[in-house]
């Protein structure tokens, strides 16, 4: 089996001002970054439900909740804190770029 290279995307300049943006890779997925804790945080776009759109989402402490059915998912590791077996796609932040 080969090891899949990581895919390192750059932090995009709105987010020093608005303390959230969109990264889009260059394969067209889409991953949200929010500030949770006083860190940088990665998620991507879709929720794992029925992909509702997280980049509409609200924080609710250093977790986000998904606009359409309200499932919130811890930031830290992807985690469905109130739907047992729904899990988001976490990705390190790594200075000033995203690993995909």
């Amino acid at each position: 089996m080969v090891a899949q290279e990581s895919l390192r995307v750059p932090l995009p300049p709105e987010i020093e001002a608005a303390g959230h943006a969109i990264v889009k890779a260059p394969d067209g997925h889409e991953v949200i970054l929010l500030e949770a804790d006083g860190q940088l945080r990665a998620i991507d776009r879709l929720c794992p439900h029925e992909d509702g759109d997280m980049g509409e989402c609200w924080m609710v402490g250093a977790n986000i909740k998904c606009p359409v059915h309200g499932y919130i998912f811890n930031l830290r590791d992807g985690r469905c804190l109130n739907r047992r077996g729904y899990y988001a796609q976490v990705y390190e932040v790594d200075g000033d770029e995203v690993v995909l």
